[in-house]
């Protein structure tokens, strides 16, 4: 589910998620973000779990570079607390930070302060939030 936020777009995510369901989603995102820009997305799956692995070559390749060509500076993501759902998510920071500021967080809330106050200026360090 994306909500639009004032200063960010959120994508809320519960269940159990797959591959698929990532990749169909963030083509949503990409028509979102085309319709009405905006720089920051929260990516919140601290309800979320399942292995989602296999769709990061997808995002790397083709999401990624269509979704900074459209705006996106700032990707906060919320981990879930489901360890196949959090490896997916470390292995997506480890290839695309050096494109896009994102960070990791355990909490929403952490990621909402962080995204809001982002600069959008290039990360270059794991978080331990």
């Amino acid at each position: 589910m994306f909500t639009y936020k004032k200063k960010y777009i959120e994508a809320k995510w519960f269940g159990h998620i797959t591959a698929d369901d990532v990749v169909t989603a963030a083509k949503v995102y990409l028509e979102l973000i085309r319709k009405k820009p905006h720089t920051k997305l929260l990516n919140d799956k601290s309800l979320a779990s399942g292995d989602w692995q296999d769709a990061n070559d997808w995002l790397e390749y083709e999401w990624l570079p269509q979704a900074m060509e459209a705006g996106l500076k700032c990707f906060a993501h919320v981990y879930s607390y489901n360890m196949f759902s959090k490896l997916s998510a470390r292995d997506l920071y480890l290839r695309i930070i050096p494109d896009l500021q994102m960070e990791n967080f355990l909490s929403r809330r952490n990621a909402k302060a962080w995204l809001e106050a982002c600069s959008e200026q290039k990360n270059t360090t794991e978080p331990t939030s």
